[in-house]
């Protein structure tokens, strides 16, 4: 048995079709990383700020001054710094701002002071055209109270989130590439062979087709999985060496750019970027069984496919077509649906949840449909490929 299963693993990575894709993969993950890591909006400023000369690299800023507990005390500290920095750097003559542009920065101050009566911005920027300056004291700051935060015994804590915002970005983007090399791995399991007539030949060896048929099953799940933890480690290696990795474990509700507060669980970057890891890989698995039972009933490779990345796809066109109706939420629980991290987390925490639960109880439930799925799509394909029939 385990010398089969090496014998259709070496097959399947033997296979001209996923080299080529592969290689297509390598190309479009370094696509990946350059617009969600060095592209991204916060080393793109750095870059823009260090080469005009200016030192301060909010990284350090952050870990050295704003870390730790979110209160309002810190909050006022960072919508101070923040004015000092507009308003030491506004053109006077043109009466704009002329300095850096740290994404933390605008973000808090967005989410912290209103602007519905008074603008901020303008109002500094006239204030220094006529040789004066605002200071904070003059200024709304909605208190923690009013934003809704999630509470726990321990206060929430703060911390460069930005990098992890944009992780989260890169692996839906990577779920996606993911996904059709899955289907295009699996999907070529039992296609393959039956159009190349090696069924007849295979199922009759001294294996039969019961271990023929796990172990290709075996193979497949095993080719999908090893891709799947490769692109994973390769991603989070990438990451670390582009980005100040500081805010893994600031809280998910102090990211002011996914504005999440009342997000149910006391959880940091990290245990977030864990939980999407086990999703997607349980997304994968039953992308991955849900091809075999296609490549199952299919003779053509190319034909197999297509009809399984229609079958992935399927959910997702359903979910826009039934938007207004109530069944739309359900399109969730299907893998082409997850790929964005926030909609994830506000979806299942509760308030919108799939089945009005708790976060805990509606990811359980996700959960237990993937693997569900995955295993009732194995043994549909394997029920199938046993009474297959010589023809």
């Amino acid at each position: 048995m385990l010398q089969l299963t090496k014998f259709e693993w070496i097959k399947i990575l033997k296979n001209r079709t996923l080299i080529g894709a592969l290689v297509v993969t390598s190309f479009l993950l370094f696509g990946i990383f350059y617009v969600r890591y060095y592209q991204s909006q916060s080393n793109y400023a750095v870059r823009e700020m260090v080469s005009e000369g200016y030192t301060t690299r909010i990284e350090r800023l952050v870990e050295e001054k704003y870390s730790g507990d979110l209160t309002d005390e810190k909050v006022q500290l960072i919508v101070s710094d923040f004015m000092d920095l507009f308003q030491d750097n506004i053109n006077i003559k043109n009466g704009w701002y002329d300095g850096p542009f740290y994404p933390f920065y605008w973000e808090i101050v967005h989410a912290f002071v209103p602007r519905k009566k008074v603008d901020i911005f303008i109002t500094m920027i006239e204030r220094v055209q006529a040789g004066e300056r605002m200071s904070v004291e003059e200024v709304p700051i909605i208190p923690l109270a009013d934003k809704q935060f999630t509470t726990f015994d321990k206060p929430l804590t703060i911390g460069n989130y930005g990098p992890w915002t944009d992780l989260y970005k890169a692996s839906g983007d990577i779920y996606l590439l993911l996904a059709l090399l899955g289907i295009l791995v699996c999907s070529l399991v039992f296609a393959d062979d039956t159009s190349r007539n090696m069924n007849q030949i295979l199922f009759t060896t001294r294996y039969g087709r019961r271990q023929s048929l796990f172990s290709k099953l075996l193979a497949g799940i095993g080719v999908t999985s090893v891709i799947f933890l490769l692109v994973h480690i390769i991603n989070f290696i990438v990451f670390m060496a582009m980005n100040d990795t500081s805010g893994w474990k600031s809280s998910i509700q102090a990211n002011f750019a996914m504005k999440i507060y009342d997000f149910p669980m006391e959880w940091n970057h990290l245990q977030v970027y864990f939980w999407v890891i086990a999703l997607q890989f349980f997304g994968v698995l039953f992308i991955a069984a849900s091809s075999f039972l296609v490549s199952s009933w299919v003779k053509a490779p190319l034909s197999a496919f297509v009809a399984a990345t229609g079958l992935y796809l399927l959910p997702a066109i359903l979910m826009q077509a039934l938007k207004t109706s109530s069944l739309a939420p359900f399109f969730h629980f299907f893998p082409v649906n997850q790929g964005n991290v926030k909609n994830m987390l506000v979806l299942l925490s509760g308030k919108e949840g799939l089945l009005n639960s708790t976060f805990t109880g509606n990811t359980f439930l996700l959960f237990v449909f993937l693997i569900s799925g995955h295993l009732i799509f194995n043994l549909l394909s394997y029920g199938r490929m046993k009474s297959w029939s010589f023809k």
